[in-house]
This record gives C-alpha cells, structure tokens and sequence, in this order.
C-alpha cells in the first residue's frame, strides 16, 4: 500500500519513466528483428531487404527514444544524474550501479551507429563484431531498467518487462533451432546462458527492486536519499527558527529529550498498533491513505496521512501530515512500509522512524517507531 513515493510530478519526470519504457520496447523489437534477419526469413510480402530496413531504422528510432530518455532525466533534476553519467558508466551517485548499466547500454547503441556510419572504411568483419557485440544491449538494458526504474514494482511496467523477455525468448529459441551450421555445443551453450540471464533477472527482480527498501540496498548515497525525502515533502517551513522540514533547526541548549505535553520523551523506542483507511481515489486521481495508530508504551496517539495521485500498489506522495501526541510534523522518506519523518513542538524538532506491517484484509497495522532529536548538539542549525 506504501510501496510507492515519488514528488509532485514533473513533465519531464513523466517523460523519463515512459520513455524508458518505450526504449525497451522498441530496443527488443529491434533485437527480435536482427534475429529474423540473421535466420534469412522471408516472403513474397516481406523480402528480406524489408526486414533489414526495418531493423536500422529500429537501430536508429532506439537511439533517439533512449536520448530523449537521458535527456528528460537530466532535465528533470530530482535526482542528481547529469549527461556525463550517461556515457561514463557508474559514476552517478544515485543507484551507480543500475545508472551505470544503462550508460553502457548507451554506449554499446552509440559504437553501433559509429561504426555502421564507417562500415565502408572499418570493414565488415570489424562491423560485424561491434554490431553482434551490441545485442548484449538488452539484457544489460534490461537489468538497467529493473534496477533503476521508479515504476519496476507497478503491473503496466512488470508486463512490459514480460512482454518484451517473452518475445526474446523466443527469437532467440528459434534461432538456435535455424543455426544448422553453428555446432550442438554452441547451440547448447547459448541456450544455457541466454536461461541463466533471464531466470537471474527474474530471481533479482523479486529480491531486489520488488522487495522492501530497494532505494538504499540500490546503492543510493546517503546524501541523495536525504536530498530525495526533502524533494517529496517540499519545502514548508518548520516551526521554530524557519527551518525547512528535512532541515529542522535545533533547540537552544543542544539536544535532549522533548518536553511537549501528550508525547513521548526522546529518545523512546515502542511497538504500536492501529487502523489503516484509503479514501479515493477522487476525479484527479487523487488517494487519501491515514494510519491511525496508538504507541503500545504509553498509548500516545500517532497519525500518519498521506495524500498523493493513486498508483498500483501505493500513492505518489504530494503531501503529508504526521501527529504524535502534541507534536506535528511530516513524512521525509518513505521507502515501502518504512516511514520516516520530522515532528515538532514548542521549538523541539525530533525524527521519527516507523517500521510497518499493513494487512490490508483486515484494514489494520503494527510494527514499531523510534523518536531520535533531530537537533545537533551546541545549539546550531545543520
């Protein structure tokens, strides 16, 4: 139900995650029919100069979609991926890895072009290798999108994912087959290792991005998580000493435990228990989600609602409210059913920490939460 967060929506953050859908697409569309060139299918409708047309066109439509893709990325700005990145692999501080696989991706598309522009000079046997070499493209492509992609947890983006692995599949089966000239060893060992890929995108999809907490596990710096929580919640001021939520300036005096009335003193850790409601979505799409919860220590009220545009399983967040006894506040990260958040009272400024298990049959939720003072010590704003 909260697997989802993302900030108030962007043209151009629309852009980048449809647009690298698409590149997957037309990218395994393009695979599909090099296959179907290299086999020499063929009609009386469909000659193979046809098919071969299509193919370099597809070349050509993939690169563009997957500029457009880098491009919308860069431009949106919510996390700190520049052009650079893009070609230079693994150098981004966010998820360096999975960034990193789509540059080289990109890459492997642009020595493509390069050396079909010069295939006249460089010959076709140096052609060639590049060009073969260029269809490990999509499954790094592939692993790239899995790890990388906002949407990997959503129904429409995981049946693309299908789609397009079903259809490689299947070219690639029906090549093996029609390979009469390549050796049984080879066949057999190509077939092992195009299984092997994809049951090892299947196995990582289901324990790495689909599973809880994927955003840190990704590799993600610690810097850009705080600076992604900030983007989410926006930049409303807190209340003591125009500090913004993320920012929360500190108490005179240094850190130390709160003294609102009707709240814990910090630092406390405590089990806890409640309800969980979902109102929407409305007309816009928008869905209302609170949970409603009691601390099992001392039975101080905590209420956590969130209101953003709905999605497949969860909501994109645009705004929140968070009450703890008498403190308010709002969510800074919210990673599956692991919320944190920033709640104030009388000047103290405190984190929260909340580990959630949300049965949505019976519409309830327990788990735990920490409160730590989130001001620094000698009195000084971060």
């Amino acid at each position: 139900m909260l697997a989802t967060v993302s900030h108030s929506g962007t043209t151009f953050w629309y852009f980048t995650r449809a647009s690298g859908l698409v590149a997957l697409i037309v990218l395994t569309a393009t695979v599909v029919v090099g296959i179907a060139c290299s086999v020499g299918w063929a009609t009386e409708r469909w000659p193979r100069f046809v098919s071969q047309g299509v193919h370099r066109n597809l070349s050509v439509l993939s690169l563009v979609v997957i500029v457009i893709h880098v491009v919308t990325t860069v431009a949106d700005g919510f996390v700190p991926i520049t052009l650079l990145d893009a070609v230079i692999p693994f150098a981004s501080p966010y998820r360096p890895l999975w960034i990193g696989l789509g540059a080289c991706a990109f890459d492997l598309l642009l020595a493509v072009a390069v050396t079909s522009a010069l295939r006249h000079r460089i010959g076709r046997r140096a052609w060639r290798t590049v060009h073969w070499a260029a269809y490990a493209c999509w499954p790094v492509a592939l692993f790239h999108g899995l790890g990388s992609g906002s949407d990997t947890h959503l129904f429409g983006a995981q049946f693309v994912y299908l789609l397009c692995a079903v259809a490689v599949i299947g070219a690639l089966g029906w090549r093996l087959v029609e390979a009469q000239s390549a050796s049984p060893t080879w066949r057999l060992g190509a077939g092992v290792a195009a299984t092997l890929v994809l049951l090892a995108a299947a196995v990582f999809a289901f324990v790495g991005p689909l599973a809880p907490g994927w955003s840190r596990r990704a590799g993600t710096s610690s810097a850009v998580l705080a600076q992604i929580a900030a983007a989410t919640t926006g930049s409303s001021a807190s209340t003591s000493g125009g500090a913004t939520t993320g920012s929360p300036a500190s108490t005179s005096g240094g850190s130390g435990g709160s003294a609102s009335p009707g709240a814990p003193a910090i630092p406390f850790t405590s089990a806890l228990d409640g309800t969980v409601s979902v109102t929407g979505p409305d007309v816009s799409g928008r869905e209302k989600v609170v949970l409603s919860m009691r601390l099992s220590s001392d039975g101080v009220p905590l209420v956590v609602t969130l209101l953003g545009n709905a999605v497949d399983g969860g909501v994109a967040l645009t705004s929140s409210n968070v009450t703890l006894g008498s403190l308010r506040g709002q969510v800074t990260s919210l990673e599956g059913t692991s919320i944190g958040a920033t709640v104030s009272g009388q000047g103290a400024a405190d984190a929260l920490a909340m580990q959630l298990n949300i049965d949505q049959g019976q519409h309830t939720v327990s788990g735990s939460v920490s409160g730590t003072s989130a001001a620094n010590n000698g009195g000084e704003s971060p």
